[in-house]
């Protein structure tokens, strides 16, 4: 990143300012720490910081804010009268967070809380602050970091319990979290004293808190159906979407701590969508759940935040952060993260333009417990028990046999969130892909259930380009160097990819290496992948398309398979002259027999 120079431009909150100017504060996604950040807009730079201040940038503008080891974000600004904090993604994780993710690791019983205590007026670190929970006791160092060991348990967090956290800091208020699962693994929290941060406030659990057990857009189901076109290779290869980079969440304190409904949300905080989707997951589904549903719920997650940047909940900001909209907080768990790392910028679409509404509720089954206590919201039960679906609002009937017993604790449309855990441990064993699939399609059985809203399919932030062979010409049984462009809009690294190739030519079988599929791990922007590719000796003469691809590694066996997901293909035609085997997806690159 190059240095930062600043530019005077800084201006304090008591001058006078033109109509549309705007107060902002810049902060890292991450520890909530003040960051020293250079706001740019129509050639004039600004200095911004950790303190909500004003600055004469007429509205509505788009501004580029950057910081030193954060990634650089670009953010369209409105005239909505509201203050803003921008969250920036530092390049590397915190050396704590990731060492104690990898001790978690080999520990499934576990349990710990760690985080940052901050200034809630500018975000300075606060050293000295006592947390306790459960009557262990920890204090944050000088940077504002706080680890604490809790008690294991033995279980996976699904039987309610929950816990509290206590933070005392010198000639401050007291501050509360009430809420906490007790679950295993490494929970985190941002603690946020003074300033307009309620010192009492709730952590919100939306798989179990939500008033109505649902999440969605009323008028959502009313929306037009349109199927995605079929893409024109093949129907496996997911077609191509760009994510939105940002998303502004209601928040109702300057920290970006404190959740809200929308009516009560006095903040806007703009995040990187994926930042969103890691503040949110394990505020959602339970973040010591199997890793395939947690993978599940974070396309569900994030498609639903992308749907709301393009039908903004109202002119201040696309989303709330309650359990009204989607929870979303401060916290983050190191499951969630690790889920969320395999799903990186992949949302559902039915007009192949935009995201879905993808919508979730806790408990999808058509059949309503009268002993259970829980709230159904869904008008229409017509399914029956043993079955996930509101027909009424465009949602038909699905087979779901894990949620048979279970009383309704939702609308009944999209998602069942215990569901994708269920399905995650049965003994199918089902991985992410099968459990969106299921719920939102139908597993593409378009006679069936596949019909009405239950048609959205996943996307891809992944593209392809400007492929080249070297050498271009050579004999049969030589090997050869394929390389492309790859593009990765989706904000955040694609870590788990692999890079497959096959060759043809018209009126003859596709020919595969399976052994020179290459891992591959893509950053956000532009990237080289390359491969080798050893063709056959008995490969007859002539000239051949290269057909280069990317697929994701869903069951992870450092190979590509019927499992896993292609992701990016691109075609070269005639790249290849061979001198003196049916389409790329017909075995997933699998050896031929």
């Amino acid at each position: 990143m190059r240095s930062i120079r600043w530019q005077v431009g800084w201006l304090a909150v008591a001058v006078a300012m033109p109509a549309g100017a705007i107060e902002l504060a810049v902060r890292d996604a991450v520890t909530g720490a003040p960051l020293q950040a250079r706001v740019e807009s129509d050639g004039a730079s600004y200095l911004a910081d950790g303190r909500v201040r004003a600055y004469a940038i007429a509205l509505p503008a788009r501004v580029h804010v950057e910081a030193d080891a954060h990634r650089a974000l670009d953010v369209t600004l409105a005239d909505d009268g509201m203050a803003t904090t921008i969250l920036l993604d530092p390049l590397e994780e915190p050396a704590a967070y990731t060492r104690l993710a990898r001790r978690a690791e080999a520990m499934p019983h576990a349990r710990w809380l760690q985080g940052y205590a901050r200034d809630a007026a500018d975000g300075h670190a606060l050293a000295g602050v006592r947390i306790e929970v459960e009557g262990r006791h920890t204090a944050s160092d000088a940077d504002g970091y706080f680890e604490l060991e809790l008690d294991p348990v033995d279980d996976d967090g699904t039987a309610g319990g929950r816990t509290v956290v206590h933070a005392h800091a010198n000639g401050r208020d007291d501050i509360e979290r009430d809420g906490l699962a007790r679950i295993a693994g490494v929970q985190r929290l941002l603690l946020a004293f003074g300033g307009d941060t309620p010192a009492r406030g709730m952590v919100e659990l939306g798989a179990r808190d939500r008033r109505d057990g649902s999440v969605g857009a009323p008028d959502a189901a009313k929306a037009p159906v349109v199927r995605a076109p079929v893409p024109p290779i093949d129907a496996a290869l997911a077609p191509a979407l760009t994510p939105p980079a940002t998303i502004r969440v209601g928040y109702a304190d300057a920290a970006c701590t404190q959740s809200c409904c929308t009516g009560a949300c006095t903040h806007s905080c703009v995040l990187p969508l994926e930042t969103y989707v890691r503040r949110g997951l394990d505020s959602e589904w339970i973040a010591s759940w199997n890793t395939q549903s947690l993978r599940a719920g974070s396309v569900a997650y994030r498609s639903y935040g992308a749907w709301r940047v393009a039908h903004p909940i109202n002119a201040n900001f696309d989303i709330c952060s309650s359990a009204c909209c989607q929870v979303n907080d401060a916290g983050t768990a190191a499951n969630t993260d690790a889920a969320i790392a395999r799903t990186p910028g992949i949302v559902l679409t039915r007009n192949g333009s935009e995201a879905a509404s993808a919508e979730y509720s806790a408990e999808n089954n058509s059949w309503d417990d009268p002993g259970d206590g829980l709230a159904c919201s869904n008008n229409d039960l017509s399914c029956g028990n043993g079955f996930a679906g509101s027909p009424a609002n465009g949602w038909p009937c699905l087979a779901d046999a894990v949620g048979t017993g279970h009383g309704c604790f939702g609308h009944g449309r999209g998602m069942s969130q215990w569901g994708t855990q269920r399905w995650a441990i049965d003994a199918s064993a089902r991985r992410w892909p099968w459990i969106v699939d299921h719920y939102y399609n139908d597993n593409a059985n378009a006679n069936g259930a596949g019909t009405g809203q239950r048609t959205a399919v996943m996307t891809s932030p992944l593209s392809l380009s400007a492929v080249t062979v070297v050498p271009s010409t050579t004999p049969a049984g030589a090997t050869v160097q394929l390389s492309a462009t790859a593009h990765n809009a989706a904000g955040a690294a694609h870590a788990h990819l692999l890079v497959g190739a096959s060759l043809h030519r018209s009126g003859g079988a596709y020919i595969d290496d399976p052994a020179g599929d290459a891992p591959s791990s893509l950053p956000p922007g532009d990237t080289a992948v390359a491969r080798a590719f050893h063709i056959p000796a008995a490969t007859p003469a002539g000239a051949y398309d290269v057909l280069l691809s990317l697929y994701l590694d869903v069951d992870e066996n450092g190979a590509i398979g019927t499992g896993d997901m292609p992701l990016a293909l691109v075609t070269a035609t005639a790249a290849i002259t061979i001198g003196g085997n049916d389409r790329i997806f017909a075995d997933g690159f699998e050896a031929s027999p």
